[in-house]
């Protein structure tokens, strides 16, 4: 899941009311300020079995007058409020959350000034972060007198100040790693700002990429990652980097792949007709963006083309796209943004699910293109939990080649995309969002009964 960027289909939890009063020996403190579904699902899951102690976040809706009206404006005002539903957890005390309404706020104003003042929208996303960060800091030692033992940030936000309060009170402290490593992440840029330069400007979207901010932001990542007593990352890919690359010990660093509703994106009812005659559907999802392998896919496209195959991109494209991606090849279909309710039937319709991202730190979306039953062509980057010849193929990042070979087997063989949906769809079952609260909650139970000597020393981090 990007950290800057929504993801494409994903949903916030909803969980069972609270069953447990807190159980104070593993009373967990999490922070994140959007609503992420890992998040989401985590504060769900801690406050079912009574481990919440408090979940600090930017805007949480609070049902009020808002609720009644908005539905009486019409379609947008239905809308909206659907939005700011998913803002909120089904049971969970509110008296359990202490929201920091300002952070989406500024959210707001940067995007407004994004392409007109670049350089003031980067000094408030700053001032942004800095602000949650400290506000989370001084919350710290009321959670601590009211019991609180451990607290578990996400990338970025508790980095300066935070974490370092939780440690000064006793807390055990735990970082759930969603991004990629910042050392990957640097290689990449330098070798896509060489390799394809015509589409490295929309490395980000419409988005500037302004190496002093992402300088900034690896600082604070590294920072993360020298003070927590355990760190959680969504794949193997991720794990290897940040115990070869940032010396972190084996024993604190814990895998714990995402997931996916499957209920709510499930394989269409019966095979489609279009399996049998020769026609293929692939569908990418996501920022259509170079980070997202842009350029790989449009390559990948003009080798495997064929009567009968479309490809589909969802995902808002970048004004500046508008000259990469043809417009007079009928068979790419630009979907745009897709409503959220939308996207299992979208994903039902497709064949095939490509991802062939450059970097990442686990991207939902492949979890939802496995529960709906597609064979995914991604690459390690991407931190998918599929297994190459399994639920489809992993390739390499930046590789077009490699990804238009492994499309056209895929494309032209119904019967192993048959059974690769079939794997698909088994290997999503494994990986619901009550898999994850499990094996997060699992990880709290251990670090909480280690002792600090357990835990071992801090490695040295700083900026490079």
């Amino acid at each position: 899941m990007d950290e800057h960027h929504a993801m494409i289909g994903t949903q916030p939890a909803t969980t069972r009311q609270q069953t447990s009063k807190m159980d104070l020996s593993r009373s967990i403190v999490v922070a994140c300020p959007d609503a992420r579904p890992p998040a989401y699902e985590l504060v769900a899951g801690l406050s079912e079995k009574g481990w919440l102690s408090q979940f600090l976040t930017g805007y949480y809706h609070k049902p009020h007058l808002v609720n009644s009206l908005l539905p009486k404006m019409g379609r947008r005002g239905r809308s909206f409020l659907n939005q700011l539903e998913r803002r909120q957890i089904a049971g969970l005390d509110t008296g359990q959350v202490q929201s920091f309404g300002n952070y989406d706020a500024s959210i707001r104003l940067e995007n407004w000034l994004a392409n007109r003042r670049p350089g003031l929208r980067a000094r408030l996303a700053r001032n942004r972060t800095e602000r949650f960060d400290r506000q989370m800091a001084r919350s710290i030692p009321r959670l601590k007198a009211q019991g609180a033992r451990s607290a578990l940030f996400f990338s970025d936000v508790g980095s300066v100040h935070a974490m370092a309060e939780a440690r000064r009170n006793g807390l055990k402290v735990v970082l759930s790693m969603v991004t990629g490593h910042v050392d990957e992440e640097m290689e990449i840029l330098e070798r896509e700002r060489l390799r394809e330069p015509s589409f490295f400007p929309v490395y980000l979207g419409d988005g500037r990429l302004d190496l002093d901010e992402l300088q900034w932001l690896h600082h604070r990542r590294r920072l993360d990652l020298a003070q927590a007593d355990l760190v959680l990352v969504p794949s193997e890919h991720i794990a290897k980097l940040v115990r070869e690359r940032s010396h972190v010990p084996a024993n604190r660093v814990r895998v714990i792949p995402y997931a996916a509703d499957p209920d709510r994106f499930r394989p269409r009812s019966s095979t489609s007709q279009n399996s049998k005659n020769g026609t293929c559907r692939f569908l990418f999802a996501g920022g259509i963006t170079q980070r997202k392998g842009l350029s790989d896919l449009l390559k990948a496209w003009a080798i495997v083309r064929r009567p009968g195959w479309s490809l589909s991109l969802v995902g808002a494209a970048p004004n500046a796209a508008e000259s990469l991606v043809p417009k007079d090849d009928p068979s790419i279909n630009l979907l745009g943004k897709v409503a959220y309710g939308d996207m299992p039937k979208v994903m039902a319709e497709h064949d095939l699910f490509l991802f062939p991202s450059l970097f990442e730190g686990s991207a939902v979306v492949c979890y939802e293109a496995l529960a709906s039953g597609l064979p995914v062509i991604t690459t390690p980057q991407a931190g998918s939990v599929v297994r190459d010849g399994l639920e489809g193929r992993i390739c390499e990042a930046a590789d077009h080649k490699s990804l238009s070979a492994a499309m056209m087997d895929l494309g032209t063989d119904p019967e192993l995309r048959a059974r690769m949906s079939e794997s698909a769809r088994l290997r999503a079952l494994d990986h619901t969002w009550d898999h994850y609260r499990e094996r997060v909650m699992q990880a709290l139970e251990d670090v909480a009964d280690m002792s600090f000597r357990e835990i071992g020393p801090l490695p040295r981090q700083g900026p490079k």
